[in-house]
């Protein structure tokens, strides 16, 4: 056995301290790489919150008829209306893209800026009233800020926003925020939340425009209003619960010309001084009760200023002074084994809107189903009819249009509003009434009936 010496004890003793120093060398170097890694996590996902965002929207694509004259910009709409069906029936070319860019602070506040820019292929049609002329315009700037210490659960913001919701396959904005301002959201009150809202609209100095419907509006002296509107939001549960007040500067009188039943007359109309809107919303969480989905149902009424654009606003404005406005309808999405359906049943009512004794009726009742053979195959089919008419107190016209589309789809994912899409689509269309398919390329007021075809993509993000 061999003799253990003070020699070789110390020896040990210095091996075991030399380990010992080792092991919590590296257990210092271990933590302290692991606080790097935490450190840059931190570091990682900071940059990541504040880098700048890009989102945005376009479709593009083409649409021929029968006889091949291009018919893209001509929209399958009919006369009086307030809306189409858009599957293989709106404008070939649009797109809005949008930037945003986020600053954060140690204590929790922050802040966020948002840029966003449209480009159309012809005038702008939502935004004919401020745009004309101009294929690529300003759609946004504007900041929020949120968790300010005073007021943690309140987002502040100011500048031109663009906010809205609309009936999906109609392609009509029933309620828009759009327009220079400030506001708050999110004020905590009972169960929900309440937002406030300030905008003031000021457009083109253009003395004539025509709106969506083809109604030229000449102002006096070239005067165009500036609107300013005070508005209030309050959403609770299932509801959402909105009002405003508006205000015009301008007090005179303006002209109006209108064809109705194929004559053209001039109307004179007195501008509302002031108006005021209400919308009361309730989204059901079923389809009717029946299977997975939604339905909203929604109420609205404007008089005055707000009566031109019900539910938008920003607009400036040219309704007649004592102008009213109604719309009521049901927007619902089921959803069910491989089909997805979207249905709308709408109607609204202008009195006096354009000038005194003018009336203007529209409804509509259609849908939109979607059958995925796979993940990536949809077969999408929209039939919807528009009703309408239009009178002053000499001429009267009213009609309708049916339109009937079919459009093979391409999707990456199996979903009603998932996009991208590549769709390929047939529209027939059927006027009726006093209604003919003359405002479309390539056809006459004498034909009764069109058929066009195309493609198109379609993308949100």
């Amino acid at each position: 056995m061999k003799q253990i010496t003070p020699f070789s004890i110390s020896h040990l003793i210095c091996a075991s301290l030399a380990v010992s120093s080792i092991n919590a060398n590296a257990e210092d170097l271990s933590q302290k790489n692991a606080q790097a890694i935490e450190d840059m996590k931190v570091e990682l996902n900071k940059q990541k919150d504040e880098a700048v965002q890009w989102h945005g929207y376009f479709r593009a694509g083409f649409t021929s008829n029968e006889n091949g004259s291009g018919s893209g910009n001509s929209t399958i709409q009919a006369p009086n209306a307030g809306a189409f069906y858009r599957l293989g029936g709106g404008e070939s070319n649009y797109a809005a893209t949008n930037f945003s860019r986020k600053f954060n602070t140690d204590s929790g506040a922050w802040a966020k800026a948002y840029f966003g820019l449209v480009y159309e292929d012809r005038d702008a049609r939502r935004w004919v009233f401020d745009t004309q002329n101009k294929t690529i315009f300003m759609d946004k700037a504007y900041v929020e800020m949120g968790n300010l210490d005073f007021s943690p659960e309140a987002l502040f913001w100011a500048g031109r926003v663009n906010w809205s919701d609309d009936i999906h396959i109609l392609d009509r904005k029933y309620y828009e925020i759009r327009s220079p301002g400030i506001g708050v959201k999110g004020i905590e009150l009972s169960n929900g939340k309440l937002d406030l809202f300030l905008t003031s609209h000021d457009s083109d100095g253009d003395k004539t425009y025509t709106d969506e419907n083809g109604t030229t509006v000449t102002y006096e002296d070239d005067a165009r209003p500036r609107t300013h509107t005070l508005g209030v939001e309050y959403r609770t549960g299932h509801w959402w619960l909105t009002g405003s007040v508006q205000t015009n500067s301008e007090n005179s009188t303006y002209s109006v010309t209108k064809t109705i039943d194929g004559v053209e007359s001039s109307y004179v109309g007195e501008t509302a001084k002031a108006g005021a809107h209400v919308m009361v919303n309730y989204t059901q969480p079923t389809y009717f009760g029946l299977t997975d989905g939604r339905v909203k149902y929604v109420a609205q009424y404007a008089t005055g200023t707000s009566a031109a654009f019900l539910g938008r606003h920003g607009d400036t404005n040219q309704s007649n002074d004592g102008g009213q406005n109604y719309r009521v309808f049901v927007d619902g999405l089921a959803s069910f084994g491989n089909w997805d359906i979207n249905t709308i049943a709408l109607f609204q009512q202008k009195d006096d809107v354009d000038f005194e004794g003018s009336d203007n009726t529209w409804w509509t009742i259609g849908g939109r189903t979607s059958y995925y053979f796979n993940q990536n195959l949809a077969l999408q089919l929209e039939a919807g009819y528009n009703g309408s008419s239009y009178s002053s107190d000499t001429e009267e016209e009213e009609g309708g249009l049916a339109t009937f589309t079919i459009a093979p789809t391409l999707k990456l994912n199996k979903a009603f509003f998932s996009r991208p899409e590549i769709r390929f689509y047939a529209t027939y269309a059927k006027y009726t009434g006093d209604y003919n398919a003359g405002s479309l390329d390539g056809y006459s007021s004498n034909e009764d009936d069109s058929f066009t075809f195309g493609a198109q993509a379609e993308i949100w993000f």
